[in-house]
């Protein structure tokens, strides 16, 4: 029987994804792949092909068949057990299988030797998840800030920290195999899921991986069932306007089983609840609301083309175009550094905006051969992001201050232009156990990426500053070009000495090249006489290892230990003036030696366990690790001339821990819950420039992070059914450096609380929900507004001045309706 063949020729590992109907009816194939894991018949099919058996057909899908039932009958020796099996292949229905394809192929999550939180296209739904700060705040240990990313762009400086390891490009993004910008969020209407990896994936995902990767994976068109659905949401923001959330995504079969489109839009605005202040000519307060509104276009375009029995062809397109007018930033005051109020007392009327339009194609090409697979992936994203900043108030003190000219009431504004373009490919052959050698599986493949960078800051021309003899008559003019090409080889090979036990070994070879056009700055900051700005070049190279040794225990789950490095790339400094050279001299330094950085690195070691409890209803992991970073790259300042450059000093140990439970944990009970908790000991053991003391606790890093959430869903009529989520996120607090006029200080950023909720109707294909978010109405601080000039100073009774900061805020309390129709 072609049953019996299946269950005993194919691999168990690369079955266990293989699911069945539900005994109380049949479900679709497709609909339920999207919920374990994105994969479809034609995936089965190859599989089968690739193991000599055949076709996956139809109607044997529909009679139960579970090749998953090699877990639990791994020999058929007679028709009574073959009779025995088919009698329990409907009851190993695992609809709580969660796949991830964190090692470059589908496997079930607690199969993975590695700590992975995985968020699925159906939790995002159910828990109403629209943003970045949705889930970014669900994931343990995974915590995010702003004004910390070395950028001026409102939409370019966010950056997310995964196990504390904390800085510019130390966790990298992807959608699906393309690498893209940290600050990059795209919206979850066609998401499959999103999989966040802890600590270092240099071996398979290369630099800006120190702490871990967050992935982004996209739906895949089915080729055999047109399906769509459509999602209207409205809502209001206290103190803001109304907000609204539509979109819609359809799957068209072309041809069946051989060529398919998905298609997807939406448009989000998130209605702004900042107000800003500022004098009219007659000294009377004019009040402009909608300070913070964000409005969102998004598009998604999928073509899944099955060439021929073994080869696949996936052509994709995902763009969004998001325009702030305003920030949702507001003033912190010291020392309590948390907003009071969300009105902005502005001295003249600019109008702060940003607008970030980014677009990504690829294409990917999949070959199932005779116990192997081979793909191929080639990409191109581009980014265009404008921006306008209101730097007023502190541009004004600086004259006042440096050279006792007064600009009241003339406005100075910084226009930011960037660009980003960057083209991507990456080829990779997976091969299964036993294509190679007995007991060896793996995975090699080649890398290269080439990144282009146009920043460009054009001079705002001011009168006024002519008028004062400052010439020329604009505060800077400046021009910036960068190239990177990164290229790499890498592998890991699995290899299974005894029944159980498996040992992985990982490198990845890598080189890069960075290259800097020469650039001139002009300006009345930069004087009457330009200043010329050197190319500049920067090359490196690097070997990055890896190795795990693991043992299966349980429901599909193990123990493992595991070491890895992870690395960031290095860079160049712009060329420091002559006249300090003798503060560079004091640390050991030249001109030349302190125009280039190096990369820091860090390693990785890790025990950890996972595995399946209540009847594999419910998944269950826990981790231990501790990571050394050394040679961290840190900001220099120098004390005589005042100027500061990237270095490599320092070293930092992190010691911590997670766990996380998620499931059904009743069997005959309809609620769904996950608990997550991460633990953080961050340790500055050599402050290298950072002005805090040795064995102190490492700045942005927080101690704590949780979440729970919970979905119960049972029947009210026939035809109806009722939900209701809820979920709770906790971020402790975390000591935040800043430096001015040459002194550091620390400011502590509150503790993170949210609680969201929604409530509603299913009732045949629709749903009706209601939804709060922000619950409780906390006002968060989310960390610094990136500055693209000189701080506000604020002028106190006894005639000194205080530092006003900016920062980040959460939104109010958001309370709305949803309506939802699956066709």
């Amino acid at each position: 029987m072609l049953e019996i063949a299946l269950v005993k020729r194919l691999p168990a590992r690369r079955v266990r994804w293989v699911e069945a109907t539900r005994l109380t009816g049949t479900i679709s194939e497709e609909r339920y792949v999207k919920r374990v894991g994105n994969m479809t018949s034609d995936d089965m099919n190859r599989s089968a092909r690739r193991h000599g058996v055949g076709k996956w057909s139809t109607p044997i899908w529909r009679t139960g068949l579970l090749c998953g039932t090699a877990l639990l009958w791994p020999t058929v020796a007679s028709a009574q057990n073959e009779q025995s099996a088919r009698q329990n292949v409907a009851v190993a229905y695992d609809s709580d299988a969660i796949i991830v394809t964190a090692r470059q192929k589908a496997e079930a999550l607690t199969e993975v030797p590695a700590a992975i939180t995985s968020i699925s296209s159906d939790f995002l739904e159910k828990q109403n998840v629209t943003t970045f700060v949705d889930f970014a705040t669900k994931v343990p240990n995974l915590s995010f800030q702003y004004g910390q990313g070395g950028s001026f762009l409102w939409s370019g400086d966010r950056e997310t920290t995964i196990r504390g390891v904390v800085g510019v490009g130390t966790t990298a993004f992807y959608i699906d195999d393309t690498p893209v910008p940290s600050s990059v969020s795209p919206q979850v209407l066609n998401l499959e899921r999103i999989e966040v990896l802890k600590g270092p994936q240099g071996t398979l995902y290369g630099a800006s991986s120190m702490g871990g990767n967050v992935r982004y994976i996209t739906r895949k068109p089915s080729l055999d069932e047109n399906e769509g659905t459509l999602s209207l949401q409205v809502g209001k923001t206290k103190d803001g306007g109304f907000d609204h959330d539509n979109n819609i995504q359809n799957n068209f079969v072309l041809v069946p089983d051989k060529l398919a489109v998905n298609v997807a839009f939406g448009y989000l605005q998130d209605s702004g609840f900042i107000k800003r202040r500022f004098r009219d000519g007659s000294g009377e307060w004019v009040t402009k609301d909608g300070e913070g509104r964000n409005r969102s276009l998004t598009g998604s375009l999928g073509i899944r083309a099955q060439l021929t029995d073994n080869l696949e062809a996936n052509l994709s397109f995902l763009g969004q175009s998001s325009r702030l007018r305003g920030f949702p930033g507001a003033y912190l005051p010291l020392p309590g550094y948390k907003p009071l109020s969300y009105t902005l007392d502005r001295d003249v009327d600019v109008q702060e905006y940003s607008k970030d339009r980014w677009g990504l194609g690829a294409l990917v090409l999949r070959y199932d051969g005779n116990g192997f697979e081979a793909v191929s992936s080639t990409s191109f994203f581009k980014r265009k992001i404008e921006q306008i900043d209101d730097n007023t108030e502190g541009t004004n003190f600086f004259f006042q201050s440096e050279f006792d000219i007064d600009f009241t009431g003339v406005p100075f504004y910084v226009i930011i232009n960037s660009r980003e373009k960057a083209l991507t490919h990456e080829t990779r052959i997976s091969f299964d156990q036993g294509t190679l050698l007995p007991g060896l599986s793996g995975i090699v493949g080649v890398f290269h990426k080439t990144t282009k960078n146009r920043n460009y800051n054009p001079g705002v021309v001011v009168p006024e500053l002519g008028e004062a003899g400052l010439l020329p008559p604009y505060l800077a003019n400046v021009l910036t070009r960068e190239t990177e090409k990164n290229t790499a080889v890498f592998g890991e090979v699995y290899y299974e000495p005894a029944s159980q036990l498996t040992l992985t070994l990982g490198l990845r070879q890598y080189w890069i090249d960075q290259h800097q056009d020469p650039s001139v700055d002009t300006g009345a900051l930069f004087g009457p006489d330009p200043f010329y700005n050197a190319a500049k070049d920067n090359r490196e190279s690097g070997l990055v290892p890896k190795a795990v040794i693991s043992y299966e225990i349980g429901d599909r789950g193990n123990v493992y230990a595991s070491a890895s490095k992870g690395f960031r790339l290095g860079g160049s400094n712009s060329r420091l003036p002559s006249f300090c050279g003798s503060d560079l001299e004091d640390l050991g330094l030249t001109l030349d030696g302190a125009g280039r950085y190096k990369s820091d690195t860090l390693w990785s070691y890790e025990v950890g366990a996972k595995s399946r409890i209540a009847d594999g209803r419910m998944n269950i992991s826990a981790a231990a690790f501790r990571m050394d970073w050394s040679d961290i790259q840190q900001v220099g300042t120098l004390p005589t001339c005042g100027l500061t450059f990237m270095t490599n000093a320092g070293k930092a140990r992190i010691k911590g821990g997670e766990f996380e439970i998620a499931g059904r944990p009743l069997a005959n009970v309809p609620l769904t819950v996950s608990l997550g908790i991460g633990y953080l000991d961050a340790t500055l053991l050599d402050p290298g420039f950072l002005p805090q003391p040795a064995n102190s606790r490492l700045g942005l890093v927080p101690k704590w992070t949780g979440s729970i959430s919970g979905y119960y869903e049972t029947p009210i009529t026939a035809n109806a059914d009722f939900f209701i989520a809820a979920d709770y996120s906790y971020t402790s607090s975390t000591k935040v450096p800043s430096v001015a006029d040459g002194t550091a200080v620390f400011f502590t950023r509150q503790p993170i609380n949210l609680v969201n909720g929604n409530v509603g109707v299913k009732f045949g294909r629709s749903q009706v929900m209601v939804f709060a978010k922000n619950l409780f109405d906390k006002r968060l601080t989310y960390g610094d507004q990136p500055m693209s000039g000189f701080e506000r100073r604020e002028l106190l009774e006894d005639g000194s001045y205080e530092r006003l900061l900016r920062g980040v805020v959460s939104r109010p309390r958001q309370i709305g309706v949803q309506y939802q129709l699956d066709f």
